[in-house]
């Protein structure tokens, strides 16, 4: 699965803090190990809050996946664990919810899946489409415009095709 997302980093970690991101919600990341990562046990994705009930929304969102977690930078135990997590512990890989600058551009092989899933569901000309990365509550999506419509479809619907 294609995976646009940022690397945790503590510079990146800190940034957020300076802007007041208070609440982190963690859950598991399936699509953060590639086939090439066999020393990668797990993957992680953590979406940064700034207010409790947006935290609380996603983490309700969740609450099948085993490996869900809140952490509220009030308390500094809180902070020290983001600070190993942002550290990228051996046989880990812990992404933040950001789309990578440097892939905000789906690949080749990506907008042939898309122009695919675009004749198949729509009407649209394939050659007018815009593509956007979108996040909601961990989950990646991409926002697909033509004109005033879009539509957003799951990343892993449109691979499938």
């Amino acid at each position: 699965m294609h995976h646009p997302l940022t690397l945790l980093s503590a510079a990146l970690l800190s940034a957020l803090l300076k802007e007041e991101y208070h609440f982190f919600v963690r859950q598991c990341y399936p699509a953060g190990i590639s086939a090439a990562d066999t020393h990668i046990r797990e993957a992680f994705l953590i979406t940064p809050y700034k207010d409790i009930a947006s935290a609380n929304a996603h983490f309700q969102h969740i609450r099948f996946d085993r490996r869900k977690y809140i952490y509220q930078t009030i308390h500094l135990e809180e902070v020290d664990k983001l600070c190993v997590a942002a550290a990228q512990p051996v046989g880990y890989k812990i992404y933040v919810a950001l789309i990578d600058p440097e892939h905000e551009t789906p690949d080749p092989q990506l907008v042939q899946h898309v122009k695919h899933y675009i004749s198949q569901y729509t009407t649209w000309p394939t050659e007018y489409i815009r593509i956007q990365y979108a996040l909601q509550y961990g989950e990646l999506y991409l926002s697909l415009k033509y004109g005033d419509e879009e539509i957003k479809v799951p990343l892993p619907a449109i691979e499938s095709y």
